[in-house]
């Protein structure tokens, strides 16, 4: 596995000083890639706490993961957190912590988060649950303000195959005019639509690393479940991105810091385009994510957010776009 991000080496050093006092909080909400970086931090979270696990600590007897694979690809009540919260509330198998992870934790619909709720407000001793998600404003206020939250800070699409097409993209905006917000629309649509044939891809080398030889073929729904939640995964991240981008040209219009795009870059795009501007795109990006999770289709959304992310026709010698 790759070294930590500094931001999650922090964070793994602050809960080492925390242990040691006995201060240990019992519920984590961990900002980052539930199959990445997210993930890793939860298992490493973990580990001191039940010693001997190694690189095992998601097989460990008195921890629980979560993670949505059905067809709705919902985290739910009766399925997923009675149980859930029952496990937690036993006592420990091994004498002993008990700990529950839950990957996606986004996919909590509101009834799933209402049961988490109570175990949070009324968490056994030596418990730590930790949630993962790339999405913590889905997460209900009541749920996040019971939690101690950390942010990895997985920004800038990392190794995403659509960075460098879409960063080339964003750079590059297209002028209001039908023809080319067709044009830039299409060029976004490719990146997104390669994701369904990359999601497969991963599955596919999923399965073979972890089966074992003799044993019968996946089963066939449950597959198709996980690649439904990588397509779903790789769409928000590509979304988030977006959103990413052209809230550096915001930080670049503030004075802030620049994550995603470099900052000279950034100041030059800014610089056409008011504040409320800005503040317009951030929302229009997100209006268009949450239509693409919908299943609305993809090349009206990606037409409504060129234009939205258009350049006007600059007025009176270069004064800022609205």
């Amino acid at each position: 596995m790759k070294p930590f991000s500094p931001k999650a080496a922090k964070a793994l050093a602050y809960f080492a000083t925390a242990r040691e006092a006995g201060r240990m909080p019992h519920a984590v909400l961990v900002a980052g890639d539930p199959r990445g970086e997210g993930k890793a931090f939860a298992e490493e979270l973990l580990r001191p706490l039940f010693p001997g696990t190694g690189p095992g600590v998601d097989r460990h007897p008195d921890i629980r993961w979560i993670e949505p694979e059905s067809k709705s690809r919902i985290i739910k009540v009766e399925e997923h957190m009675r149980p859930f919260n029952e496990f937690v509330s036993l006592t420990s198998y091994e004498g002993g912590w008990k700990a529950g992870v839950i990957l996606f934790a986004e996919r909590m619909n509101e009834a799933s988060q209402n049961a988490l709720l109570k175990t949070l407000e009324e968490p056994p001793e030596r418990t730590l649950i930790v949630l993962v998600t790339q999405q913590p404003s889905e997460l209900l206020p009541t749920v996040r303000s019971r939690t101690f939250f950390v942010d990895l800070g997985e920004e800038g699409g990392g190794d995403a195959p659509w960075r460098e097409e879409v960063l080339a993209l964003l750079v590059s905006p297209p002028a209001r005019r039908p023809l080319e917000i067709a044009a830039w629309a299409a060029k976004l649509g490719e990146p997104l639509a390669a994701i369904k044939g990359q999601a497969e891809e991963a599955e596919d080398a999923a399965e073979e690393a972890e089966r074992d030889p003799g044993a019968p073929e996946p089963d066939k729904e449950a597959r198709e479940a996980r690649i439904a939640s990588r397509v779903k995964e790789a769409q928000e991240g590509l979304f988030r991105f977006i959103q990413l981008f052209q809230r550096d040209l915001l930080e670049a219009k503030t004075g802030g810091e620049c994550r995603v795009v470099e900052r000279e870059v950034a100041e030059g795009l800014a610089a056409k385009y008011t504040l409320e501007a800005l503040l317009k795109r951030i929302e229009a990006i997100e209006t268009a994510r949450k239509a693409i999770s919908r299943n609305i289709r993809a090349e009206t959304v990606l037409f409504l957010l060129a234009r939205d992310l258009s350049l006007p026709q600059q007025r009176g010698g270069g004064a800022a776009a609205k």
